[in-house]
């Protein structure tokens, strides 16, 4: 058995965590004007020196934006926001996202897949298709051991789409998602029941690309549109 090491966290994490949770709550909006550092670090009793950096923490993750003239003011970061924003809100919220988050990014994945399925049904080769077969295989194979194995397998076909596809960026985002998509994957085999998701699921893939690229398309739409249940309002 093996303990992990317990490492507490920086004085300037704790800033950080502390603003973060305000901003994400709400209780700071976008616009909010924040208190100079030195009224920052009196009022919670750190130095000017953690304020100061753990505010360019914040700006850095996108959550606040500072001007010399105007001090610092919580931004518009689902506006403004980048990949590191996405991230510091999935971590907040334990690596999974919010509801609303957690569609979004779903829709993002119909939106990347669904091109990337015809683009492949436009220029496969045996070799895109005897690899596709294969994860189709390790998907089935997978069905019959456990939940978290079949939703893996099916992560990883549907990623494997889109490298197969040939864009080379689209993979990388599916990556950045990786725990989001897994829940997904989870949280639908259990509601729909691993033989009924198999059975739903290879049914849409038993048919070769070529000429079948309007169907595929249509078959990603559905697990996401159908997963809004799926994701509690306390997530």
């Amino acid at each position: 058995m093996v303990f992990r090491e317990i490492v507490a966290p920086t004085v300037k994490e704790l800033f950080v965590q502390q603003l973060e949770g305000m901003i994400l709550s709400g209780e700071l909006r976008p616009g909010d004007r924040l208190p100079t550092e030195r009224e920052l670090a009196d009022e919670m009793k750190i130095s000017k020196t953690v304020v100061h950096e753990g505010l360019r923490e914040l700006h850095r993750l996108g959550f606040l934006d500072i001007a010399s003239r105007r001090g610092v003011t919580v931004a518009d970061y689902a506006q403004t926001g980048s990949l590191e924003t996405l991230r510091a809100i999935m971590d907040f919220h334990g690596g999974i996202p919010d509801r609303k988050t957690a569609l979004s990014i779903l829709r993002l994945r119909y939106y990347l897949e669904a091109p990337a399925m015809e683009e492949l049904a436009a220029r496969h080769t045996a070799a895109d298709m005897a690899a596709l077969r294969a994860l189709q295989r390790q998907a089935e194979e997978a069905s019959a051991r456990s939940l978290e194995d079949f939703a893996q397998a099916l992560f990883r076909y549907h990623r494997g789409v889109t490298f197969l596809s040939g864009n080379t960026i689209t993979p990388l985002i599916f990556n950045a998602f990786t725990t989001v998509n897994l829940a997904f994957w989870q949280k639908y085999i259990a509601s729909e029941g691993t033989a009924r998701c198999w059975k739903r699921w290879s049914a849409s893939r038993t048919a070769s690309p070529p000429g079948r690229a309007r169907r595929r398309r249509s078959c990603c739409a559905p697990a996401s549109s159908a997963s809004a249940p799926m994701w509690s309002k306390k997530s």
